[in-house]
């Protein structure tokens, strides 16, 4: 069994593409414009309803505590889809989706460590009990505010 990701949603949309609007006149755009407002945040997009949700807090030298939420489903066969969320401070309040995928024996399990913020999960072949553990490893990039994954979890997040 293999861990499956999923890419982030964003620059995948087709609605992000700019399209050549006709002219519209001033009294059409505060019509919609009170449109909008009146239908408050009834089109925005519901962050997705997870069956189960583990949270947490740990700290991350360099940047201090980082908050973060696990939420996850079964898909069947003993397959669970997750969303990882980290919410942190650096001037202002942060937050970043760092994983969205599928593994098994949730929830993953995140802690911070010589600089890093970690994170393990499990991928269990079917109808076995013996299942492999990766381990996501990310550092924080301050220039751009943001948690960036590196390529060898595993080296970098041993405890």
């Amino acid at each position: 069994m293999v861990i499956k990701r999923f890419p982030f949603a964003a620059g995948l949309s087709s609605l992000s593409r700019r399209m050549p609007l006709p002219p519209i006149s001033r009294a059409a755009v505060a019509l919609f414009g009170l449109a909008a407002l009146a239908a408050g945040s009834a089109g925005s997009q519901a962050p997705p309803d997870w069956d189960e949700v583990h949270s947490g807090a740990t700290d991350v030298p360099g940047v201090g505590p980082v908050h973060f939420s696990v939420g996850y489903s079964s898909v069947g066969y003993d397959h669970f889809r997750s969303e990882i969320v980290v919410r942190w401070r650096d001037g202002a309040d942060r937050t970043q989706a760092i994983y969205d995928g599928i593994y098994d024996r949730p929830p993953a399990k995140v802690w911070g460590i010589q600089g890093h913020l970690c994170v393990s999960m499990q991928a269990c072949a079917r109808y076995e009990d013996a299942c492999t553990t990766q381990m996501l490893a990310y550092r924080y990039d301050a220039a751009a505010k943001a948690f960036n994954e590196l390529a060898d979890g595993e080296a970098s997040c041993r405890r």
